[in-house]
């Protein structure tokens, strides 16, 4: 379809800018915001917990919409290439996504690379889920309710633990929700190529963030590569690619990859947008249906 005059507006605004990939990840982490979401919501509680982290304190954050006893809970995993962005500037967007699927949401605040490189953030997940498992009935969450999620790197995470569900303590999970996501850091692929200048996301700050996240090994490891991993069993699964993003290619592979393993999964392209265009419906107000959507899907759940 023909670019949207708000799509095209938002890169040639971005364009301005100097390429993250020449910067470095400190620098890169003072400039960057993850999110454009402006809208409030009244929730029930937002409440942030430290835990001992298989690699140190690790905070979350669980946002509850309602003070409903057994609610079920979305396990969130935030984006930033496993370089830069966190939890806080994930805030705005966790809070939308707990007001509008009445679902609580526990967002995970892994540690970032080069400082911690794979697998310390697959570690950290993979922490998180178990004890999520173990805690939830503890804090009023359901569960056999526990919905994993996450956006690019995030949804890359998310999909690792929903890989694992049942395995070293991880719990059962109901069903995912994969944004953008990244599946597979060893490929080319057509999006890539075709939208991997100029679009926002770029395939020389995917290169930068692998060099620094994974070195030279592990692109095909299913820990750092779900795609490669076992997708037979998993939880039905809603995942959202955009027209103009370099990783829409390798996300809807991984969606056949689970069809063909007999899972249930919702594909939705949205034409017209880029990566990240759901954190950010201050400028597209597209993303809003993707919170609608994510409702909607999980209703079933209910």
């Amino acid at each position: 379809m023909a670019m949207p005059e708000q799509t095209r507006a938002f890169l040639d605004e971005a364009a301005k800018f100097p390429p993250l990939h020449k910067l470095t990840p400190e620098e890169i982490r003072t400039v960057v915001i993850a999110t454009a979401i402006s809208e409030t919501y009244d929730l029930a509680s937002t409440e942030t917990l430290e835990l001992s982290g298989p690699h140190g304190p690790l905070a979350v954050r669980l946002y509850r919409p309602s003070h409903e006893s057994s609610l079920p809970v979305i396990l969130f995993f935030h984006g930033g290439g496993f370089v830069f962005t966190t939890m806080e500037q994930y805030d705005p967007m966790c809070s939308k996504l707990a007001a509008v699927s009445d679902c609580a949401v526990l967002s995970v605040d892994y540690r970032l690379s080069p400082e911690n490189p794979f697998p310390v953030p697959v570690e950290e997940a993979l922490f998180a889920a178990a004890w999520l498992g173990e805690r939830a009935a503890s804090l009023g969450l359901d569960p056999t309710r526990i919905i994993v999620s996450g956006e690019s790197a995030g949804a890359n995470l998310a999909a690792v633990v929903a890989q694992k569900a049942g395995k070293d303590g991880v719990p059962n999970i109901a069903y995912q929700i994969l944004l953008c996501p990244l599946t597979d850091w060893s490929g080319e692929y057509e999006s890539k190529e075709t939208y991997g200048t100029g679009y926002f996301l770029t395939k020389a700050l995917l290169d930068y963030c692998a060099g620094h996240y994974l070195g030279e090994g592990n692109r095909k490891n299913p820990l750092a590569s779900p795609l490669f991993g076992e997708t037979a069993g998993l939880a039905a699964a809603l995942v959202v690619t955009a027209e103009y993003d370099p990783l829409r290619d390798e996300g809807e592979r991984y969606v056949h990859k689970m069809i063909e393993s007999g899972v249930k999964v919702t594909l939705k392209r949205y034409p017209g947008m880029i990566h990240l265009f759901y954190a950010m419906t201050d400028v597209f107000p597209d993303g809003n249906d993707v919170y609608e959507l994510i409702r909607r899907q999980l209703r079933t759940l209910q």
